[in-house]
């Protein structure tokens, strides 16, 4: 039931190994994974243009996301990998995988099904007892026009929600722990996406008990912890907002995005040591994936 927790220690101990080039390759990725938000919420609040346009954005953004992230991630586990086993690291290893013609390919496809995974336990959860209020809820979203309140007048909650809604947290807790330790196996292991993915399935539910444990734990500590941030962040953020609106904002910015960056990092250091223990990779430092695509 521990080992959730020893990742976490091992994980939150790896910024003393260059710390430089493992912060500054994430802070790449982190600027570069930005990028498509920023680019659609350009387009929407500042253009607005109609719905098929916006559809469009949409469908580029997710694209570009598909084949640019998939890769950079790889790239982040390999630089995780080079810090925690000696090896010579740099921020900029982070592009690496796109020398990598193989492993960015094999990356790619491996999000792909995962995403097609996604989408069905998503369908399946809509049209559970209880989704289709979910899927209402979304609907009336998606046809708010931007900047206003959506209308959610007669969307009475129906009887089996609450069971819905565990069976939905448990179905992200297995799916999400499984894409990550499938794309470790991609980036790290040489599996290819089939392999990968069945591997991210076995070790996630091998592991399901001290994992759900583990999500009860820190989702009441991590509540916890957040709104103490928020509450200091607010205060001062506030208090600098009352001297200038400006000076607020340069101060609120950088902090989260210094957050972000943390989480990102310890993020991917606690699946990195999930991924050595589940699949007993040796502590001694281990070959990077191979060319080859397999499943």
């Amino acid at each position: 039931m521990a080992s959730p927790f020893r990742w976490l220690m091992k994980s939150l101990d790896i910024g003393r190994r260059q710390p430089g080039a493992l912060f500054g390759g994430f802070a790449l990725l982190l600027v570069i994974g930005l990028i498509p938000s920023v680019i659609q919420m350009a387009v929407q609040y500042g253009l607005q243009p109609p719905v098929p346009v916006m559809l469009t954005v949409y469908a580029l953004v997710m694209l570009a996301g598909l084949v640019i992230m998939p890769p950079l991630a790889a790239g982040g586990f390999r630089l995780v990998h080079a810090c925690e086993t000696g090896q010579p690291a740099r921020a900029t290893d982070v592009f690496a995988v796109f020398r990598d013609r193989p492993a960015a390919v094999r990356m790619i496809l491996t999000a792909l099904l995962l995403m097609v995974i996604y989408v069905a336990v998503f369908v399946a959860l809509v049209l559970m007892p209880g989704g289709t209020y979910f899927g209402e809820i979304m609907q009336v979203a998606m046809t708010t026009p931007p900047g206003q309140q959506p209308d959610m007048t007669g969307l009475e909650p129906p009887p089996g929600l609450l069971l819905w809604t565990l069976g939905a947290l448990f179905a992200a807790l297995v799916v999400g722990n499984a894409y990550m330790l499938a794309f470790v196996q991609a980036s790290l292991g040489g599996r290819g996406p089939l392999g990968a993915t069945a591997d991210g399935f076995m070790g996630t539910l091998k592991n399901l008990l001290p994992l759900i444990g583990f999500a009860i734990v820190l989702g009441i500590v991590g509540f916890v912890l957040l709104f103490i941030l928020m509450l200091v962040l607010i205060l001062v953020v506030g208090l600098l907002a009352m001297a200038s609106p400006v000076l607020g904002m340069i101060i609120a910015i950088p902090v989260y995005l210094v957050v972000v960056l943390v989480i990102y990092v310890v993020m991917f250091a606690f699946y990195y040591h999930a991924w050595r223990e589940i699949y007993d990779v040796p502590v001694a430092p281990v070959p990077l994936a191979d060319e080859t695509i397999v499943a």
